[in-house]
């Protein structure tokens, strides 16, 4: 079964403009198997400095956080479709071997380098 989540929200950056940032948790605990993030700039963040990062918190007892999307100099609304490399038991990434991300804990989304005022909504495609 495939779920939607969101919006979350940044939170509108605060600060000079070129290097205002925001950030702010979710409100609910995300599960599944991450299919896709649909990234939405809003106000009028500047393309050539802003940057967005999604990531897990690492909420007990889930594992310590890790990035689940991580966009640099960019302003362009859009899905995004993060993988993980795939490692072989000896811990060794197999090259070109993709797998979905998989989340249980709580996100946080950041905007940062932008204009004060901007922000951003994400939502997150789950298969559960």
């Amino acid at each position: 079964m495939i779920s939607i989540a969101g919006p979350f929200n940044s939170g509108e950056a605060v600060g000079n403009n070129g290097v205002a940032t925001a950030n702010a948790n979710s409100m609910i605990r995300l599960r599944g198997k991450i299919m896709g993030i649909y990234v939405k700039y809003n106000d009028s963040p500047p393309a050539a400095t802003t940057d967005v990062v999604i990531k897990a918190l690492g909420t007990s007892p889930a594992a310590p956080t890790y990035n689940l999307l991580a966009l640099a100099n960019g302003a362009t609304d859009g899905w995004r479709y993060p993988q993980a490399l795939i490692h072989t038991v000896a811990g060794v990434e197999i090259a070109g071997e993709y797998t979905p991300l998989l989340i249980d804990d709580y996100i946080n989304v950041l905007i940062d380098q932008a204009n004060a005022g901007d922000n951003v909504d994400v939502w997150l495609m789950l298969e559960l």
